[in-house]
């Protein structure tokens, strides 16, 4: 039984979006305290810090609720199925991105808060990551293989050095495109297989998602659903960089299938390999981080239905 029955235990990322969470802290506490919630504010000092909280608090409120970006969200909802401890996942979007909480209609305060307030508890997927056996990630939005893992390199280096870069997030992105084209980090050969289909080539973007937003809001698969039991892989071959700008335009319009580079497959599970060593990110994150990222060989992707209870 929860200690803390009537009250919300609210992790409080300051560094997330740049910041952007930290200085949000009055105007988070300002709009609970005028709907009436009973809470706890607790500020993380580290992703371990965040953990650490996630799990101690899971076992003593009923709910937590994230405040912070995509990769906050992440961390808390695989630390809350590690600990099966039952409790639900509110949360406000303040990063930089905020495609999960854009998913969910709440990616500001106002809209996370009213949601906190009416407490509507809601049963999604999550997609699990593993190799040779072990489970690597646990993921509420997406993992992804190829161009969308340099970018995030890019920016975070080109951010971490200028932190008003921060504010351009959308031009740094841009920027670290044309720095993975130029430097031929992309297109990387990969093999796709499911129980029923295999798919082989090169491809500058492979996206196995949870949720219907990528990118900074971009509709990578309008068709995915976070509580259908399974994952949607949107594959990208090889083209020019004028024209993967002209795809970016039609996935921001949710547009994207039909296009001829681009190959859909559903499933509840997917074995991806290659000759050649590859990274994943996964929710804003690269695995093994930014400076000494994992590779691998072999990957397995899957859906875990109905993993965790979200509140929206």
């Amino acid at each position: 039984m929860s200690k803390h029955p009537d009250r919300k235990a609210v992790l409080l990322n300051p560094a997330a979006g740049r910041g952007r969470a930290g200085r949000s802290r009055g105007r988070v506490e300002e709009a609970f305290q005028r709907r009436g919630i009973a809470y706890d504010l607790f500020i993380t000092e580290s992703e371990e810090h965040l953990r650490q909280l996630t799990r101690e608090k899971a076992r003593e409120y009923p709910t937590v609720v994230g405040v912070g970006g995509d990769s906050t969200l992440q961390i808390m909802a695989e630390e809350m199925i590690k600990g099966r401890a039952g409790a639900a996942l509110g949360m406000i979007g303040l990063g930089s991105s905020n495609d999960i909480t854009r998913e969910f209609g709440l990616a500001d305060i106002e809209k996370g808060s009213e949601a906190i307030k009416r407490g509507n508890r809601r049963r999604i997927d999550l997609g699990e990551i593993s190799s040779e056996g072990a489970v690597l990630k646990y993921f509420i939005g997406q993992a992804n293989i190829g161009l969308g893992v340099w970018v995030n390199r890019y920016v975070e280096e080109l951010t971490g050095g200028k932190p008003h870069w921060g504010k351009f997030q959308i031009l740094a992105g841009i920027a670290g495109a044309i720095s993975a084209y130029r430097k031929k980090m992309v297109p990387i050969p990969l093999r796709v297989e499911t129980d029923s289909r295999r798919i082989t080539g090169s491809f500058l973007i492979a996206a196995f998602t949870n949720i219907s937003y990528w990118a900074n809001g971009m509709k990578l698969h309008p068709d995915a659903h976070p509580d259908d039991g399974r994952l949607e892989a949107c594959l990208i071959r090889p083209c020019s960089f004028c024209r993967l700008a002209s795809l970016a335009v039609l996935a921001k319009r949710g547009r994207l299938q039909g296009a001829e580079e681009v190959e859909r497959l559903p499933a509840p599970a997917f074995d991806i390999s290659s000759d050649q060593a590859f990274s994943i990110q996964t929710d804003g994150e690269v695995i093994g981080g930014r400076q000494s990222p994992a590779h691998f060989r072999r990957i397995q992707v899957r859906v875990v239905p109905q993993a965790l209870t979200i509140i929206a």
